[in-house]
């Protein structure tokens, strides 16, 4: 396996490991924080993964805690692995954003309901749905969703499951000549080895997608879990706890078996862009 730098989900790991160092060794934030020079709110940042642990401070709160030698050495590693430069990172990208994690990810599996996914979107069509935002605002947006899809084709490529409502690849975002141009674009990526689309046939009425999108993501080995990722009007979710993205992986495998396969769903997608360009 090649070697990664993720210094988001190590973050995340090493955050959630320090607090349940400082629980077993039976530390309130404000008794390890005063002890460690930190403010409580600045120690449940970190343990959070919201900011960088400096190794030193790694070394202090391992210490604190009273680690093994063994274990002392693997949080400082870990910490250090944190703060090195991803090959995949988007500049301007907060460390914790979906776009952050996913290029530390080695493989997705996507429901949309809405949109074409985000990883298989045209530049067109990308621009013809940032359309109501400020100029500035959808540069930037476009300039993220474009690096994004870049991992389909790198060295070490994403792996892509997506499931694709029909309902969503019909929906009118675009021009017609855009909206072609799209269709025919799922149908070149859905020939990669590391691309799976499936499309969920309109005709299936109702089905567990119906309640939204989501995304579960798997880190490499020796980091975090599967972490899912929900969308919703006000934000986003961020899904740890091990039942909740068990379950959202027993929605995806449900919704795969009602979708159409691989070959079929190819041909839908390319029956569409037939039928647009007429």
């Amino acid at each position: 396996m090649a070697y990664y730098s993720v210094p988001a989900i190590r973050r995340l790991q090493l955050g959630r490991e320090l607090k349940a160092w400082r629980e077993k060794a039976g530390l309130t934030l404000e008794q390890a924080g005063g002890d460690l020079d930190l403010s409580k709110s600045t120690l449940s940042r970190m343990e959070k993964g919201q900011g960088a642990i400096h190794p030193l401070h790694a070394r202090a709160m391992a210490e604190l805690y009273r680690l093994s030698e063994d274990d002392l050495e693997r949080v400082v590693e870990i910490a250090r692995e944190a703060r090195r430069p991803n090959q995949n990172r988007i500049e301007g990208v907060s460390v914790n954003s979906y776009p952050a994690l996913e290029a530390e990810a080695v493989s997705v599996r996507n429901f949309e309901v809405a949109t074409v996914p985000g990883l298989l979107q045209t530049e067109d069509y990308a621009a013809a749905f940032f359309a109501e935002s400020g100029t500035r605002e959808r540069n930037r947006n476009l300039n993220v969703r474009m690096h994004r899809a870049k991992r389909l084709h790198s060295e070490e490529p994403l792996q892509l499951h997506t499931i694709i409502d029909e309902v969503a690849l019909r929906r009118r975002i675009a021009k017609p000549s855009a909206l072609v141009a799209q269709m025919l674009h799922i149908v070149e990526l859905s020939e990669l080895d590391n691309v799976q689309v499936q499309v969920l046939s309109a005709g299936i009425g109702v089905h567990p997608g119906l309640r939204g999108a989501f995304s579960v993501l798997r880190f490499p080995e020796d980091t975090i879990s599967d972490l899912g990722y929900v969308d919703h009007a006000g934000g986003h979710l961020q899904l740890v706890k091990q039942t909740q993205v068990a379950e959202l992986i027993r929605q995806f495998r449900k919704l795969g078996k009602m979708a159409l396969g691989e070959t079929q769903s190819r041909d839908l997608v390319f029956g569409l862009a037939n039928e647009m360009s007429a």
